[in-house]
């Protein structure tokens, strides 16, 4: 069970932005960063993914909906954005390793956090958090 838990999303293939957040002090410091997904629709769709591969153990990686239709079209599926010239060329940026790497992701993780118990919906626990602490209850 872990206690200190980062949660990120929507990165969406920005490596700077990404990195910025990763050198945050409670995010260097939490033993676990789940990243909720939404890794790969933008400008650096594979540097983000190898970047999140390289933190290890540390990361898990939940699968969102850019990821999953970024994925299927790489494949050729037609997910009705070919007229997006961004969609088009992140599609094509995926080799076979991202494409395993998206494949392996869970749509969903429980994980058990100290003072929580098994936390589902990550997402959600994250903006409460945010809320009540921009309420200065947790501060």
């Amino acid at each position: 069970m872990v206690s200190t838990v980062a949660v990120l999303s929507d990165i969406h293939g920005v490596l700077p932005a990404l990195e910025h957040v990763l050198a945050e002090p409670a995010v260097a410091d939490a033993e676990l960063i789940v990243v909720t997904g939404d890794h790969t629709w933008g400008p650096q769709p594979t540097e983000v993914l190898d970047r999140l591969t390289a933190l290890g153990d540390r990361a898990v990686l939940v699968r969102g909906n850019a990821d999953r239709e970024l994925l299927q079209m790489s494949r050729g599926i037609d997910v009705g954005l070919a007229d997006d010239p961004l969609s088009v060329w992140g599609a094509a940026q995926l080799v076979p390793e991202h494409q395993q790497l998206l494949d392996a992701m869970p749509k969903q993780v429980t994980i058990e956090i100290a003072g929580f118990g098994p936390v589902r919906s990550l997402r959600r626990l994250f903006l409460s958090a945010v809320f009540l602490g921009q309420r200065g209850c947790c501060q």
